[in-house]
């Protein structure tokens, strides 16, 4: 593999990445995709498709779209387990993703021609060759929305529904801390080039699978209270997953954050080998950096939603847990 000269770029530096003529793609995201992954995916790769160029979607993950997402992709849009043969050939734009761990077990990627990193995680660790990273934006949509304009590439709807499900999910339905007037600017330039709010509202939110909703009873029913009951957290095993017919957790966590009188939650879920798990943090104090914690154990995210996984013993991770947001939340006055 060759030595590669990793540099910060601007929206434009990549618009002309991605105009080249003759210029061939693959487009990926991060383990476990969220809706800012799979719609940055799939709106960068339409739109690079409408203008005539060569994409293939890659993604690690079988199936790589999330159950509750599988409305985006079309039926010829398929997403292989692994970059194509001819991946040496092509520039490989990883959307959404903080860090090259999170694409591949093995670096893959680095098999690229070119490697363009566009995301908007303040601690994306710039892997790329290029690296487009804007913390201040929303979403990786929109991000991505500026790049297609510096491009010159048209935002039709067929571009902008996916692109719309990476900025309503990420920004809470446009009531997080990271809701810009330029979230609510590119979501009206969306809504203009056809997306249907209250079509897209009602997939994302009102069509709820019931094994989520079985566990998320499960969840709310042994939540247990840490840092002087500022937190809430809730942990799920497999046992769970089991008698819930599925494993689908989206939302959960987000709903323990609600709780009245609650700063912050933590939702630790059994994944993949026994003694693995997944753990979710939200909070809802913008003066307390959940993603510092995450970052104690290798992972990370945003200041006020991230994760990690770990192979910490339940009562144990709950202890250390406890002990670290407590820390976060005195330090900030939080719960005073």
């Amino acid at each position: 593999m060759r030595e590669r000269t990793r540099r910060d770029a601007s929206a434009a530096e990549v618009a002309e990445v991605l105009t080249r003529p003759g210029e061939r793609f693959v487009v990926t995201s991060h383990h476990n995709p969220d809706g800012d992954a799979i719609g940055s995916m799939l709106g960068l790769a339409r739109a690079l498709r409408a203008a005539g160029a060569d994409v293939a979607l890659a993604h690690a993950d079988v199936p790589a779209v999330p159950g509750d997402l599988a409305f985006l992709p079309t039926a010829g849009e398929a997403i292989a387990p692994a970059p194509p043969d001819d991946v040496a050939e092509r520039v490989l734009v990883a959307v959404d993703c903080a860090s090259e761990l999170r694409m591949w077990h093995e670096p893959v990627h680095e098999r690229a021609r070119l490697v363009v990193n566009i995301d908007h995680h303040q601690d994306n660790t710039r892997f790329g060759d290029l690296n487009l990273i804007e913390p201040a934006a929303s979403s990786t949509a929109e991000v991505l929305f500026g790049v297609l304009e510096e491009a010159g590439l048209p935002v039709t709807r067929e571009v902008a529904e996916p692109l719309y499900v990476g900025l309503v999910t990420d920004t809470g339905r446009f009531g997080y801390t990271n809701t810009s007037p330029r979230s609510h600017r590119i979501a009206a330039a969306m809504l203009e080039a056809g997306v249907d709010p209250s079509a897209m509202s009602r997939r994302l939110y009102e069509e709820q699978p019931l094994d989520r909703l079985l566990l998320m009873g499960r969840a709310l029913e042994r939540a247990r209270p840490l840092a002087g009951g500022r937190v809430l957290a809730a942990v799920l095993t497999a046992d769970d997953f089991s008698a819930a017919g599925g494993d689908d957790t989206e939302g959960i966590v987000e709903t323990m954050r609600g709780v009245r009188g609650v700063a912050a939650a933590a939702l630790v879920r059994q994944a993949g080998p026994a003694g693995s798990w997944r753990v979710s943090l939200r909070t809802v104090d913008p003066a307390v950096d959940v993603s510092a914690i995450a970052r104690e154990e290798g992972g990370g995210g945003h200041r006020a939603a991230a994760g990690f996984s770990t192979r910490r013993a339940p009562e144990d991770l709950l202890a250390w847990l406890d002990e670290r947001m407590a820390q976060r939340l005195d330090a900030n006055g939080a719960g005073a």
